[in-house]
């Protein structure tokens, strides 16, 4: 597998995964929606058994959110690292290629020196 592939597959890993935050993040918030309106109901109606059940799954569900939300938050900024990373690799290469071009055009002009100079071309000979 190549260096480009394994990125490749990284980035889709992440794509992924934030994907799957944004899916459970907007599950919760239906659900803390409807939670509201069942507490809301159930206050209406002097429920106070269901109505202390229905407000602690609020909380839970709200810490839940909370740690959804640093999770999405956590892996944003692994991905703004990646990319910065990619970035940093990536120019690192074409720094390393335009090094190599600036040595072979040199090794060239080298060549064309000795074959079309007569004083080198004898030099080279003895």
């Amino acid at each position: 597998m190549t260096p480009a592939e394994r990125l490749r597959k990284h980035q889709r890993a992440l794509e992924k995964t934030q994907r799957e935050l944004d899916r459970e993040r907007v599950k919760l918030e239906n659900q803390e929606k409807k939670l509201v309106q069942d507490i809301k109901k159930s206050a209406k109606n002097g429920q106070m058994g269901p109505l202390r059940i229905q407000a602690k799954d609020l909380v839970r569900t709200r810490r839940y959110g909370l740690r959804v939300a640093s999770a999405f938050v956590i892996l944003k900024a692994f991905i703004s690292l990646d990319t910065m990373l990619t970035i940093t690799v990536a120019s690192r290469y074409i720094q390393k290629f335009y090094q190599m071009r600036t040595q072979l055009q040199a090794i060239s002009l080298r060549i064309q020196v000795y074959i079309f100079s007569p004083f080198f071309y004898e030099a080279i000979l003895i």
